[in-house]
């Protein structure tokens, strides 16, 4: 047994997830540099241990990071119960300001750069990515603590029973964040040119092409592909066999996302009498999960910019885009410097890599094959999820009950298997799975909290969703046709 590593053998240990993206990607968000960040902005070390296996990145966390998070949020808000949302409204700000830099970094024509020039441009990127991305982990870490909160006022303050219709339908509308979602905006501005094409304002081609230029980045996350003018074309003939006054009310809908809300948010406070300090909880969880969803999107929007980057880099190196992201960010920038071989790195290589932190998370350690191979092995078969160990029952994410063909999609490359009216099946999602979302009429995966992709746009959808369904995607197969009832966080199969 590794020293460095002894602790993850010693301490309690939960598995927090599986995503389709390799070292170079995984690295952004839960390097050494983004837990100084976190400490930085939040006041806590924030390190796990991360291993790298067959193009997937499994993600381990220590019960003391949650506990030490938790005990965080405790202090800021004794002080001032607002202290929390403070922290939290400073996202926006800094989204805004880490987009215009990643524009500005992105206006040089990288084929004249010296690849040391390449290599701060590509650094820089990244730094605003894990500026950003904290945001994203203190939801990710935080949920459990911040859901309990404001369970504790439902349930002990309101006197609602938990999963109940009512109590679902309080918490997702008293959490739903202040300003309009990256994926309600996209179809607000859908709909928006489907109108202005039925009304003979603009040609389908000129409209497919404005809805790429603006929103085409958004799928492209970790490996997906940026949509196209024609990809928007299809969903724009698809809107536009609706007829204008159906059109015209989605859009309303939309464009009054914010009064809705408010008025909503009104309305419970005054049924239920929610004082302020009590509000306040379900506040902070809905900037919690705001700034989780929205980090994900400023991923795609940086994503999007770095693909010349990776081209150029790739390109200067002799390999390709997979083989340079296989790589930690150190040692990329060794080979771009001329300091290391890329192909001698790479057959270095065993199945696995990884790195993880020392007890008090403060210095990141990289694992040999060996090292990782070996915890690899102990933890998943010693620790539990962090979410979903019943099989029976998941949890209500978005309420809805559906009947639907299930299709299982263990990574983005599979989204073509999801077509309209389908009931799409996987391990967790990203922003990365949103072409084959756009078309499912329900969300099953295997892990997530309520603060999770899925069950963020999956409300934002309006269709059914349930997390924390474990095995799901060993227990069904492709074809078999269900009924999912999200309410009851259960999924029946049907005889076809």
């Amino acid at each position: 047994m590794s020293m460095r590593a002894s602790h993850y053998y010693k301490d309690e240990v939960v598995k927090v997830g599986r995503w389709a993206c390799l070292p170079l990607d995984g690295e952004t968000w839960f390097g050494n540099k983004s837990s100084d960040y976190f400490k930085e902005y939040f006041g806590i070390y924030k390190g796990g241990l991360y291993i790298f296996f067959e193009g997937f990145f499994y993600g381990y966390l220590t019960q003391d990071l949650f506990k030490k998070l938790s005990q965080r949020i405790s202090e800021l808000n004794k002080k001032d119960y607002k202290s929390l949302e403070k922290k939290l409204n400073f996202f926006y700000l800094l989204k805004k300001e880490a987009k215009q830099a990643v524009l500005e970094i992105s206006s040089t024509e990288y084929t004249k750069l010296s690849n040391k020039k390449l290599a701060n441009r590509f650094l820089l990127i990244r730094d605003w990515i894990r500026r950003v991305t904290i945001f994203d982990q203190l939801g990710f870490v935080g949920e459990d603590f911040l859901l309990s909160l404001a369970e504790d006022v439902l349930v002990n303050r309101l006197g609602l029973l938990k999963n109940s219709l009512e109590y679902n339908e309080v918490l997702f509308a008293l959490t739903k964040p202040q300003e309009i979602s990256t994926t309600l905006s996209e179809k607000r501005y859908a709909l928006k040119q489907a109108l202005e094409v039925k009304r003979q304002k603009i040609s389908l081609a000129k409209a497919s092409k404005k809805m790429a230029k603006d929103y085409g980045w958004m799928p492209v996350f970790c490996c997906g592909e940026p949509w196209s003018k024609e990809y928007y074309q299809k969903e724009l003939q698809s809107l536009i066999k609706k007829n204008i006054k159906e059109l015209e009310k989605e859009y309303s809908i939309l464009q009054g996302y914010r009064k809705n809300r408010n008025n909503d948010i009104k309305r419970i406070v005054k049924k239920y009498n929610i004082q302020n300090q009590d509000l306040q909880k379900f506040i902070d969880f809905g900037l919690a999960l705001d700034g989780r969803n929205e980090a994900e999107y400023f991923v795609s929007f940086s994503g999007f910019y770095l693909l010349p980057l990776y081209k150029e880099i790739a390109k200067r190196l002799n390999a390709s885009i997979n083989q340079i992201r296989l790589l930690f960010e150190d040692e990329l920038m060794d080979c771009l410097l001329g300091k290391k071989d890329i192909n001698k790195l790479l057959s270095g290589f065993g199945k696995m890599r990884g790195f993880g932190f020392n007890k008090s998370m403060s210095k990141r350690f990289i694992f040999s094959g060996t090292e990782a191979q070996a915890l690899f092995k102990y933890i998943e078969k010693n620790a539990e999820q962090a979410q979903g160990n019943d099989e029976t029952q998941g949890v209500c994410a978005s309420p809805g009950k559906v009947r639907g063909i299930i299709r299982i999609v263990t990574s983005p490359d599979e989204n073509n298997k999801v077509k309209d009216g389908d009931i799409l099946v996987t391990y967790a999602t990203t922003v990365d799975y949103l072409p084959a979302m756009k078309r499912a009429v329900a969300i099953i995966t295997e892990v997530g909290g309520l603060t999770c992709h899925a069950a963020v746009v999956s409300r934002e959808f309006g269709i059914p969703c349930i997390i924390a369904l474990k095995n799901a995607m060993h227990n069904f197969k492709d074809g078999d046709l269900v009924e999912l009832d999200a309410d009851k966080g259960v999924v029946r199969a049907l005889k076809g």
